[in-house]
């Protein structure tokens, strides 16, 4: 049988839609970044965006700029190529079937559960923005594509389509029938892109389509994020109002009660805030409900309001009830190396000098680096000083001394290195062996990298900033690849039947573009080395010349970017549409450099920060080893003027006392028999067989 060209055509026109609208919904989405704090003295807070751009169908692509579309979902770019392709006789004319979406739908939800966000963006960029998605939107399978869709792109960190999407599943009619199960994830689903994203103000306008009849718990998300709101705000009052009405069905519930005795604590009331934490770190409410209802922090804010317990407690001076609040702290929690030392703490400032041994001992036998690590060896010294056992204390402070005095000079000589503070503090972040950091230029051991990962406090902001860049970083490497089907798709569209031309191509600016940038990296990273290995300028004059000559052959060529982006056709045809995409596209790349640097310099700026906290506390720990080890020298100075003033007076010392340098106290008409027991066999004879 044949098949002409024509109908050839009509029926593959549905399968190419299909890989046309997948492989282009990355530039679809793609948003504008989000600007960095560019220092570490006044650090700008979290922004409410996160920096990064839709992925591709293999990877993703990166950050773009913002689109001139009014549309928060931008899937006015998709339903254009739906009538382009439409035009074309390329579109499909069959309706959506229910058994059809709903397996779609099922396979979109695999995806996301196997981490595959941008797959899960294309396919279901596909059935939402189907000019016939109107027709099944109403019904669960579409709800559940929408929620799905929002879902995903927030996984993916394109909050504001995210957030429009959600919105929508929310204000669907009859989305709130039958328990309205999608609405409610919608609405969990926009309460934790507030709480990340800190953006609470735009999190409650988008939760002001919940109805007040909602579900108890659903009213819970709602006023969770107003009292993070109020709170953000400065507004105490209205804070602690919105958290009260959190109710104990409420995943939140723990949360709320937890700052809400946070907030009490601030402003003196003690009393009040205690009770608040009582009732999180109750020890019998994890088997009542609350853990049912709760979400897996449950358990963490759980260790936090006892150690907040243990800390009221402490500033109250009453030391048993601190005890206590930290002992009930699990030894599978995070916190425990946390709550052993300040427990310690407690039992030395009651002078329960036993106690605290036998706390830092249990610490001890943890066997695991934690932030105390520092603190907790100049207590167990200063606790020798207290109990009078000046040597022990002399020997520990002095281990502390030639232990943590090379950590405070390497974790020096790293802040001069942007390089390896960002690697230091990468690993420390996420737990990884430090040793195998790249320190390159600082002269540090593997085990003085360890040990200042171990004891480095990072700063929030710095993780924070680290996620966007590594978000960045992720989505951007599938740009290329992205760039790379629409010339493909376009090269094909201007072919007779499809063929692929049999032409030369001439050089990719973007891939110019690419390569001029790595080579400004090597070069600027060649410079650095030679600079912290202090050599002559000469050897350093000729890199900056070839650097020189890179960035000016990157200006040219983001000029010619620029040029093309500024040429591109606004037809609505699809080879228009295909050359305004990458023109978008070429731009995004410009700009995607610029973004990335932002991020660096204030990654660095933060890392550096947190090494600077870090010589600052090793200093002022090292100080009072040295004040220490004075006092362990007067102590013992003092011992041996008691001991010699107890011989005067004819007093043998306790230490002197079944010793084997007792010979040296006695005089020459004494003799010194050491101790064999009370009794002794020779004195007995006649009773061996008494029992």
């Amino acid at each position: 049988m044949t098949m002409t060209r024509r109908t050839s055509k009509l029926v593959h026109a549905p399968v190419a839609a299909a890989i046309a609208v997948a492989l282009l919904s990355p530039l679809v989405f793609a948003q504008q970044p989000t600007t960095p704090p560019t220092t570490a003295s006044e650090p700008a807070p979290p922004t409410s965006e996160r920096p990064s751009a839709p992925p591709a169908a293999s990877t993703a692509a990166s950050p773009a700029p913002a689109s001139t579309s009014t549309d928060p979902t931008r899937g006015d770019r998709m339903r254009a190529y739906h009538d382009a392709m439409a035009n074309r006789k390329l579109a499909s004319a069959e309706p959506i079937r229910t058994e059809v979406l709903a397996e779609k739908v099922a396979d979109a939800e695999t995806l996301i559960s196997t981490g595959r966000d941008g797959e899960a963006i294309a396919k279901l960029t596909e059935i939402v923005e189907h000019p016939k998605f109107d027709l099944v939107a109403d019904r669960q399978e579409g709800r559940a594509a929408l929620y799905l869709l929002g879902h995903a792109l927030a996984n993916a960190g394109i909050t504001e389509s995210a957030r429009a999407y959600l919105r929508r599943v929310i204000a669907q009619k009859g989305a709130w029938n039958d328990h309205g199960p999608y609405a409610r994830r919608a609405v969990r689903r926009l309460a934790e892109i507030a709480l990340e994203t800190r953006a609470y103000q735009a999190g409650l306008k988008d939760l002001e389509g919940v109805p007040s009849s909602a579900p108890l718990e659903v009213r819970g998300e709602v006023a969770y994020v107003t009292g993070r709101a109020k709170e953000a705000a400065g507004d105490t009052e209205g804070a602690l109002l919105a958290y009260a009405q959190v109710s104990q069905t409420s995943r939140f519930w723990s949360q709320a009660t937890y700052l809400s005795g946070l907030l009490e604590v601030e402003r003196g009331r003690m009393k009040e805030g205690e009770n608040l934490f009582c009732k999180v770190a109750d020890p019998k409410r994890q088997d009542r409900t609350t853990p049912v209802f709760a979400d897996e922090r449950f358990f963490a804010v759980r260790d936090l309001a006892r150690l907040a317990l243990g800390r009221v407690a402490h500033e109250q001076y009453r030391f048993d009830d601190a005890r206590y609040y930290y002992y009930l702290v699990p030894r599978d929690s995070d916190r425990l190396a946390e709550a052993l030392y300040e427990a310690a703490t407690t039992r030395y400032e009651k002078k329960d000098y036993q106690g605290a041994r036998e706390l830092l001992d249990e610490l001890k036998g943890l066997k695991a680096h934690h932030r105390y690590e520092d603190e907790a060896h100049v207590l167990d010294a200063y606790i020798d000083l207290a109990l009078c056992h000046f040597p022990e204390a002399d020997a520990k402070l002095n281990a502390f001394l030639k232990s943590y005095e090379p950590v405070r000079d390497a974790s020096r000589r790293l802040g001069q290195s942007d390089r390896g503070t960002r690697a230091l503090l990468a690993a420390a972040r996420a737990g990884a062996d430090a040793g195998s950091a790249d320190a390159s230029g600082a002269a540090v051991t593997p085990e003085q990298l360890r040990a200042v990962a171990a004891l480095v406090r990072v700063d929030p902001a710095y993780g924070e900033i680290s996620r966007k860049r590594a978000v960045l970083d992720r989505e951007a490497s599938g740009l290329r690849a992205a760039l790379g089907t629409i010339g493909d798709m376009q090269r094909s569209l201007a072919t007779t039947g499809g063929v692929r031309p049999a032409i030369e191509e001439a050089g990719d600016p973007i891939e110019k573009e690419r390569d001029v940038r790595a080579a400004i990296d090597g070069v600027r990273r060649q410079i650095d080395d030679l600079e912290q290995a202090h050599a002559p300028p000469d050897k350093i004059a000729p890199l900056r010349k070839d650097l020189a000559d890179l960035e000016a052959r990157l200006g040219t060529n983001s000029a010619a970017v620029a040029e093309a982006a500024s040429q591109a056709a606004g037809g609505k045809d699809l080879p228009d549409l295909l050359r305004a995409d990458t023109a978008q596209g070429n731009a995004l790349r410009q700009k995607l450099e610029g973004v990335r640097g932002e991020l660096v310099t204030a990654e660095t700026a933060l890392a550096k920060d947190s090494l600077r906290r870090l010589d600052l506390r090793l200093s002022r720990l090292l100080r009072r080893a040295r004040l220490g080890r004075i006092e362990s020298v007067l102590g013992k100075k003092r011992a041996l003027e008691v001991e010699i003033e107890a011989i005067s007076a004819g007093y043998l010392p306790n230490d002197a006392l079944d010793s084997l340098d007792a010979a040296r106290y006695l005089r020459d008409n004494e003799e010194y028999w050491p101790f064999e027991g009370d009794d002794w066999p020779d004195e007995f004879v006649g009773s061996e067989g008494l029992r």
